[in-house]
Order: structure tokens, then C-alpha cells, then sequence
């Protein structure tokens, strides 16, 4: 469930005024005695703490006027919380005592909640109440009248708003700008902004505490003079609180709309509300302390229209003792004028004069804060102009920097489209030669299998024909005959084998391979198998492999470079029957696999060098072989393993191919020595 309250700019703000007899709440320490604390979850329990939170919101939007008695438990809770460092239900938490706090009218502690939690939102923490958290911290900027860092922090409500994939933060950023419109006498925008917050509130069926809303509606008619809007918006207000169950604000605004009908002198409409603002306060429990002096208010104004002006001055007294405690200066000075229209109608002039003057001195003070702070947004506004002025030299020498960029950005893509040209002639170049390489390997197998072939059809075709004219064979010939056709057969199946063997080769070159699939394996015994697989049996050669941990990786593909690698190498390297030690070496480094495999025979010639991992490449074109093993590695590593392999060598002084691609992700505990691995 998704609360929300409201504190933008409101005409009629309630503060404590207790009613005759009663005994004020204390405002701090547990009300409810030690089982509240104990019946709070513990805090490390994070299931157990968010059921208890969304128990008690659904309570809470049950009975909103249990506030009072959830209240001091929450804030328990809260520093609790607060210990324990950032957390998304630190967030949330204090969203919902915002809420709390917001109906029993105790704006003054709501900043003090939103701003412990603030740093954790900017962190990223509590990300599904981040824009209501930061909408509310708005609103309150705007009620104590603080407007630009009210609007810097609406630019960031908006910029989230317009992200988030949840209606109810888009009514959460409506009702932000709707404040900061009324704050900056934008009354009708402010307006439309406010209704549209209102409309997407009961679109997501939302209970929270919207309602105050209405109120700030009224203060924009009342600035555009429209006081049939005005009263016609409190009474909507007052219903929605009524029907929400809502006692605080449902008094807060039917005692503010029976003193404007009392104001206008419509006594007989205004005495209705004020019994029913009574009642809604004797419903809102003790929570409603705060609302009671705007009752009270409306009493003093119905006792002073109807002539009893000493009961009115008593009554309004004690509204301003309460205001000046609770309310902002304003409303006490508004206060403080009703006061002195009443004690001067009742002949005691001088205090109506004490009265006066203390309501000048509190609006000449207020004058004087708010010209300081005109200064210092004036001085603001200077240095703002300034560093545009700066920002505008900056970006015309900018604009200078990206045209030379830009010609420059020119001869570089000329340059690329030459390079991309002459790299395409390479490519054709390089498949000619290819065709042709595979044209000239495949033409001599299946060459002297078509005329294997061809001899063994033509002997049977003849020794049909001589049996089908009934002439003689002899045993001797017809053997003859048939042996020779069985030695063409064969010679014609080794031939096929053979080609298939080299179309088997240039499958390897396929660009389109599909993914490889990883496998956990010990390195070096990977190693090991490829080298038994590539190296003919009894070979002097020895393969001395420090390769011994743990990893996933593709190792079909890495296989198969070990194995053209090891090829290579026996059939080279070395001379027949010459001794020799293939040592590889692998290790993990900043994510990539390095591995090493190194002979020390006689080494790559310095003109082949440069083209050794082209295809077709070989000292022994025309032997068997058809020089596409290393082609084939290279494009393994490339295209399989999404890395690279380049060659170190010397003529007499051996080889080294160096192979580095990347390591899977793993967790720290995925790559272990293969001694650990086994156990």
C-alpha cells in the first residue's frame, strides 16, 4: 500500500488548542508503555520487520486516526533502523511515519524524518517510496517557505517520476508541482496540477492522506478571488475526509468552512459545520490536539457575531497562545488582527493596540527575513547570470573545438572507407586464394578416386559382358578381375575419406558458430588429453604442462587449438625421431585466460613469419599437408573463445604461441587448484 500526505500551502493550518478540561499529550516518550517495545520485531529480522510495516499500514489506512497510538512505536523502531545503517526499509519506514506524522499535524518533525533518510535515497535505497520521500521533502521546503530548493528538488521528483513504471508516483510529482505553482502565484496551473494529483490518487485506489489537498485548492481560489470555489472545494475536502474516516482533517476543514460562512454572515449555514467539526474532533481522540484551536477559532468568530465579545477574546487568546507555539508567523499574525478587531469592539483600546503592534512587529520581521532572503536569491540570480555568461563563452569555444572536430571526424571516416576498401580487396583476395587451396586439395583425392572408380566400373562392365555371351573365364582371371575391382574400391574409399577429412577442416573456419558451451574442467588434464589425441603414438616428444587449476571455459574449443597447435609442432618443430619438450604454461590474470605453448626446435622461417596464421600457409605444400592448422587455431580463438593468439619466434631458437581469451564469470571460490578440486 502506497501513503501519502500533504503539507504544501495551506490556509488554515491547525495547532494545538486544548478544550477546557483537557490534559495536553506528552509529546515525547512511550504512551503506551513497555509493550510496545517489546512487541516490535527485532530489528535484524528484515521478513519479520517488513510484515510487521505491512500490517501496520493496512491498519492504519483501516482507522487513520490510530496515528496517535502507532506513532511512538514506529519511532522506536526508526532509530533502531537508523543504527544499523541504509536499508530499503529504513526508506520505507520513515515514509510511513511521515504519514503518521502528517495526520496528527506535526509538520515540524517530518523534515527531521525525511532528512535521515535522504543520503539512503540518493544511495539508491528504498526505491519504490523514493519519489513520494522526495515529493514530501518538496512540499515541506514549500511550507516553510524555502521555493529554490523547493524547485531543485522537483526537477529531480521528475526526472524519477517520469522513469518509474508506478502511476502513483506520477500523482506524487503532480502534487509537488501543484505546491510549487501556488507558491509562485501560479494559482490556475497550480490548480489543474493539483486535480490531476487528486485524479491519479483514487485511479491507483490509493488510502493515503491526499485529502489535504482540497485545502490547498481552496487557498488558489481564494488568491483568484473566487470564493464560491473556495467554499465549494473545502466542502468537497470535508467529505472526502468524512468518507475516509479521516476525523483530523474532516474537523480541520468544516471548522475553517463554518469561520468563512460566519466571516460572509451566514450564521445559520455555519453553525451546522461547526457542531459537525466539534463531533469530528471528539472522534479524533486524542490524536486531534493539534486541530482543536481551529475550533475553537470558529467558536470565538460565531460568540463575536453574536455580541458575546469577552468569550471571543478568551477563546481567540488562547487560539494565538496555540498558534504561536505550533504555527507559522503568519497565521499568528492573522491571528493576532481578528484579536485586536475584537478587543477595540469591545471598548479595551489599548489592548487592541498592544495587539496591533505585536502583529506589525511580527510582519515587519517577517518583511525583514523575507527581504534577506530577496537578497540572497537576488545574489543568487546574479551569479547564476554570471556563470550563464561563462557557460556561454564555454560553449561557443566548444561549438569551435566540434567543427574542428568534425572536419577532422571527415578525414578520419575518408580514411576509414579507404581502409575498409582496401581491407575488402584483401578479403577477396584472401578467399581467391582460399577457393583455390581448397580446389587443388579436393581435386587430387577425388581425382584418383574417379579414376579408381572408373577402372573398377570399366573391369566389371567387361567381365559382365564376356559372362553374358556365354564365353569362358577362367577361375584364374575372374579372380584377377575381381581383385583389381576391390583395389579400386578401396583406393576410391580412401581418397573420399581423405576429402572428407579436409571439408571436416574447413568447417572449423565457420564464421556462424553457435554458442560453445562452457565445461568445468582441470586445465592441465585438458591439456594432457589434447596432447595424447594430436601427438602419434611412441613420439620422443615430451609435453611439460603447469597448468594445474580449476575453471569453466569452452573446452571443445580450446581443444581443438591445442590440438592444431600440437600438430603443428610434432610435424615442424622437430626433426623424425628428434627429442624435444612442448611446454605449456597457463594462469588467470585481470579476467583473461594467458596461456603459453612453446617448443624449443627450429623455429618458423623469418619470410613466413608474417603469414603464418594464413591459410594455405606451409614448407610442406604437396606432403599431406594442406597448411590450414594454424589458420584453423587462429580462427578457434577469434571466433570461439572471443579472444587472440599471436607467434614469438626465431629461426633455430623454437616457438611460442601465446593464447589469451576471457574467463568465465565466476564466483572467488570457482577457480581452485586442481589438488582441492579433486577432494
Amino acid at each position: 500500500m502506497q501513503l501519502v500526505l500533504d503539507h504544501s500551502i495551506l490556509v488554515f493550518e491547525p495547532h494545538t488548542l486544548m478544550v477546557p478540561g483537557q490534559e495536553r499529550a506528552p509529546h515525547n516518550g512511550l504512551t503506551t508503555g513497555g509493550k510496545v517495545v517489546r512487541e516490535l520485531p527485532p530489528v535484524t529480522d528484515g521478513s519479520a520487520c517488513r510484515a510487521w510495516l505491512a500490517a501496520q499500514l493496512r491498519a492504519y489506512a483501516d482507522t487513520p486516526c490510530s496515528a496517535y497510538e502507532r506513532l511512538e512505536p514506529a519511532l522506536v523502531l526508526f532509530d533502531q533502523v537508523q543504527a544499523l545503517g541504509p536499508s530499503d526499509f529504513g526508506v520505507e519506514l520513515a515514509s510511513y511515519l511521515a504519514e503518521l506524522l502528517g495526520e496528527l499535524w506535526r509538520a515540524e518533525q517530518i523534515e527531521t524524518v525525511l532528512d535521515a533518510v535522504l543520503p539512503w535515497v540518493d544511495a539508491g535505497f528504498g526505491e519504490a517510496v523514493a519519489v513520494h520521500v522526495l515529493a514530501l521533502r518538496c512540499r515541506m521546503h514549500l511550507r516553510f517557505g524555502r521555493l529554490s530548493t523547493a524547485l531543485a528538488l522537483l526537477d529531480q521528483v521528475t526526472r524519477r517520476a517520469a522513469a518509474s513504471p508506478r502511476d502513483i508516483d506520477r500523482a506524487h510529482c503532480a502534487r509537488a508541482l501543484g505546491g510549487a505553482l501556488s507558491a509562485q502565484a501560479q494559482f490556475e496551473p497550480a490548480i489543474a496540477a493539483m486535480r490531476d494529483a487528486i485524479t491519479g490518487y483514487q485511479a491507483c485506489r490509493d488510502r493515503g492522506r491526499w485529502v489535504d489537498i482540497y485545502a490547498s485548492i481552496s487557498v488558489a481560489y481564494r488568491h483568484l478571488g473566487e470564493r464560491a470555489a473556495e467554499q465549494r472545494t473545502l466542502q468537497e475536502g470535508m467529505k472526502t475526509a468524512v468518507a475516509q474516516k479521516r476525523w483530523i482533517s474532516a474537523c480541520n476543514t468544516a471548522a475553517s468552512l463554518a469561520e468563512e460562512l460566519l466571516t460572509d454572515g451566514r450564521e445559520a449555514e455555519a453553525v451546522p459545520l461547526l457542531r459537525a467539526a466539534e463531533e469530528y474532533l471528539r472522534l479524533a481522540g486524542p490524536g486531534g490536539e493539534r486541530i482543536a484551536k481551529e475550533v475553537h477559532a470558529a467558536q470565538a468568530t460565531l460568540a463575536a457575531r453574536q455580541g458575546r465579545l469577552g468569550e471571543a477574546i478568551a477563546l481567540m487568546q488562547g487560539v494565538v497562545a496555540d498558534t504561536r507555539a505550533y504555527s507559522m508567523r503568519r497565521q499568528v499574525v492573522f491571528r493576532l488582527k481578528q484579536l485586536a478587531r475584537w478587543q477595540l469592539a469591545d471598548g479595551d483600546s489599548a489592548a487592541a493596540l498592544a495587539t496591533v503592534q505585536e502583529a506589525h512587529q511580527m510582519e515587519l520581521d517577517e518583511t525583514r527575513e523575507g527581504s534577506r532572503r530577496d537578497m540572497a536569491l537576488e545574489l543568487q540570480r546574479i551569479e547564476l547570470a554570471h556563470a550563464q555568461q561563462l557557460k556561454l563563452k564555454a560553449e561557443a569555444y566548444a561549438d569551435e573545438l566540434a567543427a574542428r572536430a568534425s572536419a577532422l571526424q571527415d578525414a578520419l571516416d575518408l580514411q576509414r572507407e579507404l581502409q575498409a576498401e582496401l581491407i575488402e580487396r584483401s578479403k577477396l583476395a584472401t578467399l581467391g586464394h582460399l577457393l583455390a587451396g581448397m580446389a587443388h586439395e579436393l581435386n587430387t583425392p577425388l581425382g584418383s578416386a574417379l579414376i579408381a572408380l572408373s577402372t573398377a566400373t570399366e573391369l566389371s562392365r567387361s567381365l559382365a559382358h564376356h559372362l553374358a555371351d556365354g564365353g569362358p573365364v577362367s577361375r584364374s582371371r575372374f579372380t584377377a578381375d575381381l581383385g583389381r575391382c576391390k583395389e579400386g574400391a578401396e583406393l576410391a574409399r580412401r581418397n573420399v575419406e581423405q576429402a572428407l577429412s579436409l571439408v571436416q577442416t574447413y568447417l572449423h573456419i565457420d564464421a556462424g558458430h553457435a554458442p560453445e558451451p562452457m565445461r568445468r574442467v582441470v586445465l592441465g588434464r585438458l591439456v594432457e588429453a589434447a596432447w595424447q589425441r594430436a601427438v602419434t603414438p611412441g613420439s620422443p616428444l615430451r609435453l611439460r604442462c603447469r597448468a594445474d587449476f580449476e575453471l569453466e571455459l569452452p573446452a571443445e574449443a580450446l581443444t581443438e587449438v591445442l590440438l592444431q597447435l600440437f600438430q603443428n609442432i610434432e610435424r615442424h618443430a622437430y626433426g623424425a625421431d628428434q627429442e624435444g619438450v612442448v611446454d605449456v604454461d597457463a594462469r588467470i590474470e585481470g579476467g583473461q585466460v594467458l596461456m603459453a605453448v612453446a617448443d624449443h626446435g627450429r623455429g618458423i622461417a623469418c619470410e613466413l613469419q608474417s603469414r603464418v596464421f594464413d591459410p594455405y600457409v606451409t614448407t610442406r605444400f604437396g606432403q599431406g599437408r594442406s597448411g590450414l592448422g594454424l589458420f584453423v587455431a587462429q580462427v578457434a580463438v577469434v571466433q570461439r573463445l572471443h579472444g587472440r593468439i599471436t607467434v614469438d619466434s626465431r629461426p633455430g631458437q623454437g616457438c611460442r604461441f601465446d593464447i589469451e581469451f576471457p574467463a568465465a564469470e565466476l564466483s572467488p571460490s570457482t577457480v581452485l587448484p586442481a589438488a582441492l578440486a579433486a577432494h
